[in-house]
């Protein structure tokens, strides 16, 4: 899948430099350019755009670097902020929104590739288990592999994760079930799908994920059993999905 960055940058000259050099770094790279932070975040807002890095100037009329970066980050918690600017002036502030990282301009293509070989890396690495959902215009961005199980209440989707809290979102379970790796995911229940990982205990007609008891359907029990064998059967002797 294609890395989604975009550019927000009132200097529309820098915008399309900082383009050419990303596409010669890699022409699968999908760009969007924006010189206005207001539309960027207009578009976040309403989920008009995905974005895994931002290259972001500082300043800007209007609402300036650092305050799009405070909102977008409260959006998407995993984005890769990476701020430009001519001035070295707002490193603290950087700091302080978890930006990615920080260059100068005019924009040294030797450290752009540096901050993009890492910013990539880290991206193709954790994409494999993280998958993404919505919910009151902010969209969050899971590992699947702290997902203890997830439930159907009417058309509210909850996600209840190892640390205890939950994540929720609005949908349909089947269309979740889809997202997720099906060797990993067992559907019990037209209102539940656990993760095998996760399971301490299987009874005659539930799942224990601790002390939290998960049922079994009987239309679902025969292929819920026999799922759970074979995942318990293909992590004989290894650990969980190192």
């Amino acid at each position: 899948m294609a890395i989604k960055i975009a550019i927000c940058d009132d200097n529309s000259e820098d915008a399309l430099l900082l383009t050419k050099a990303l596409y010669n770094y890699d022409n699968t790279f999908e760009i969007s350019i924006y010189t206005r932070g207001e539309k960027l975040i207009k578009d976040f807002l309403g989920s008009k755009i995905s974005v895994d890095i931002l290259f972001l100037d500082i300043y800007m009329p209007g609402v300036d670097g650092v305050e799009i970066a405070q909102r977008i980050s409260r959006m998407k918690k995993d984005i890769k902020i990476i701020f430009i600017s001519l001035s070295k002036d707002y490193f603290q502030q950087a700091y302080e929104v978890f930006a990615f990282n920080y260059i100068l301009k005019p924009i040294d293509i030797k450290r752009l590739y540096c901050v993009l070989d890492r910013a990539v890396d880290e991206i193709n690495s954790q994409s494999r288990y993280k998958i993404s959902i919505k919910y009151k215009s902010t969209i969050y961005s899971i590992d699947w592999r702290d997902i203890q199980f997830i439930e159907s209440q009417d058309k509210l989707i909850l996600f209840h994760m190892s640390d205890g809290s939950n994540v929720q979102c609005y949908g349909k379970l089947d269309e979740i079930e889809q997202e997720l790796p099906e060797e990993a995911f067992i559907r019990c229940h037209q209102s539940f799908i656990v993760n095998a990982a996760h399971i301490t205990k299987m009874g005659e007609t539930h799942f224990s994920i601790g002390q939290v008891m998960i049922s079994i359907s009987k239309k679902r029990l025969k292929d819920a059993k026999e799922k759970y064998y074979a995942y318990l059967f293909s992590h004989m002797g290894r650990g969980f999905l190192k």
